[in-house]
């Protein structure tokens, strides 16, 4: 193999899919660390009570969480994804 040409390196996003995937349960705190600030915006701009948001979030990021075998890197990113399912729930909850 020349070696000026290199194998593309896993990301990490790639790495944090593939670790949530084994279940770590740290890797599940870095999700919330990394992404919980901008969900909970995307959230609150569709509920409006930062309680309820609150809560959505944390539905949300378990849905996540049990549901990552479904993310499919090739439609789009995690964050994108992670968006339409918190969205989704906080619709659930404004119908409820």
């Amino acid at each position: 193999m020349n070696p000026t040409t290199a194998l593309p390196l896993a990301t990490d996003e790639e790495i944090l899919v593939e670790r949530l995937l084994t279940r770590d349960e740290q890797a599940l705190r870095v999700l919330h660390d990394r992404y919980a600030p901008n969900l909970l915006a995307v959230i609150m701009r569709l509920v409006r009570d930062k309680s309820l948001a609150q809560d959505v979030l944390q539905e949300g990021l378990l849905k996540v969480w049990l549901s990552i075998g479904r993310y499919d890197a090739g439609r789009g990113r995690l964050f994108t994804w992670m968006v339409r399912v918190c969205c989704n729930q906080a619709i659930d909850a404004l119908r409820s």
